[in-house]
């Protein structure tokens, strides 16, 4: 697989379908960008690799996360980035939003021009495999709204399957604990930042979190029938303190979708946000004592606080909830 021309990408597809934000006007110096500002990204990237310390129950597995590399007119040109997480041997989970421009959502990205690869590291991967088919969600075609509808979901059907990575199990119950700690994991693209090469695949990366909303109940509908979704969030909160969107009085209409709620405005260790090129990774929370997958990235609040970068202190990362769907995703993947 060829490296992906970062500057095509910005060219061709300024509004990221495998992003989960728009198009930021850039940053100012000194901005952060999706890690907390006095934490290295190659420690986050320590984690996202399970490198030691961070291989223990303590932390979710990150190997069945992957990256998607793709065009959608099926040639082998990587136009586009985003994630997913094996859930079994030959399926991937993912957001629906990922393979489709923005303006054309009827015209989703053709199986043939799809590639995931496996690994830490992108730019030489453990190995690649093929596509057979993309099941999105009943309803995701017709009311293709990423998180406002709650139906952001796709299942890949690998070509092959994987039989050298453990897949990660599903949540299907309504357990997560609103306050828990929550780990995210994908490839989002941290390649134009300072200190980073343009021209390469962003390595594997994980950030953590504390769970601050869930809801159910969003409905959409196809064919006559009616599905009730669910999303999961959680704020990027500053280690001073000083910003903490979901526990803060400003509540504009992504926020207020998410319903009434606290928020400490304390930061973990490894506090985060999610950046373009994240669509579709998981959600991971601890049910027992069993990692799982919970959430699936659809996008971010919009001006969650004044004057806000996408991706900087503030942000606020939305998920659609897998229990939620769970008789869905088990009919397509059992």
């Amino acid at each position: 697989m060829k490296k992906i021309n970062i500057l095509i990408i910005f060219v061709l597809i300024i509004s990221v379908l495998s992003s989960c934000y728009p198009e930021d006007e850039g940053y100012p110096e000194g901005e952060t960008f999706g890690i907390r500002d006095d934490i290295n990204f190659e420690d986050y990237v320590k984690v996202g690799a399970n490198q030691a310390p961070y291989n223990t129950v303590e932390y979710p597995d990150f190997s069945a996360v992957i990256m998607f590399s793709y065009s959608l007119d099926g040639s082998e040109t990587d136009d586009y980035v985003a994630t997913g997480v094996l859930v079994k041997p030959d399926w991937i989970l993912t957001a629906g939003h990922n393979f489709f421009v923005a303006e054309e959502q009827d015209d989703p990205a053709l199986a043939s021009g799809i590639f995931v690869l496996t690994g830490s590291d992108p730019n030489n991967p453990t190995n690649t495999y093929t596509v057979e088919k993309l099941v999105f969600f009943p309803s995701w075609i017709e009311q293709n709204e990423d998180f406002i509808k709650a139906n952001d979901l796709c299942l890949v059907k690998l070509s092959s399957p994987i039989t050298s990575i453990t897949p990660m199990e599903i949540n299907y119950e309504t357990t997560e604990a609103i306050g828990n700690t929550v780990w995210y994991c994908g490839f989002g693209d941290y390649s134009q930042q300072e200190g980073h090469d343009a021209n390469s695949f962003s390595e594997k990366h994980a950030i953590e979190n504390i769970l601050d909303r869930k809801v159910d109940g969003i409905t959409s509908s196809s064919g006559g029938t009616t599905y009730y979704g669910g999303l999961l969030a959680f704020d990027f909160d500053s280690p001073s303190g000083d910003v903490n969107s979901l526990g803060d009085e400003t509540v504009n209409d992504d926020e207020a979708m998410l319903g009434a709620g606290t928020s400490s405005a304390t930061a973990t260790f490894f506090e985060g946000a999610t950046v373009q090129g994240d669509s579709g990774g998981p959600l991971f929370i601890k049910i027992g004592e069993t990692w799982k997958v919970c959430g699936v990235l659809s996008g971010g609040a919009s001006e969650p606080i004044d004057d806000h970068y996408d991706s900087s202190y503030g942000d606020i990362s939305v998920f659609i909830r897998t229990s939620s769907h769970s008789d869905w995703i088990q009919s397509v993947i059992n």
